[in-house]
């Protein structure tokens, strides 16, 4: 599955003030990017084990991208 996403500055910077939370010791940069592209993994391992669920999960994410 690849929906287009690319990282970005803003996500990169909502992960690092959720690991400020989470976990302090690895709040920086390089660890948020990896934290993300293990996310995108993860999703894509959902996509191919269950499509139910990841279309439930593009639904999801299309209607909140359309609310912001």
């Amino acid at each position: 599955m690849n929906n287009g996403y690319e990282i970005n500055e803003d996500d990169i910077q909502k992960v690092i003030n959720y690991l400020k939370f989470r976990d302090p010791k690895n709040a920086d940069r390089e660890y948020a990017i990896e934290f993300i592209e293990a996310m995108q993994i993860e999703g894509n391992e959902i996509a191919r084990t269950d499509e139910q669920l990841a279309e439930a999960i593009r639904d999801f994410t299309r209607k909140k991208n359309e609310n912001n």
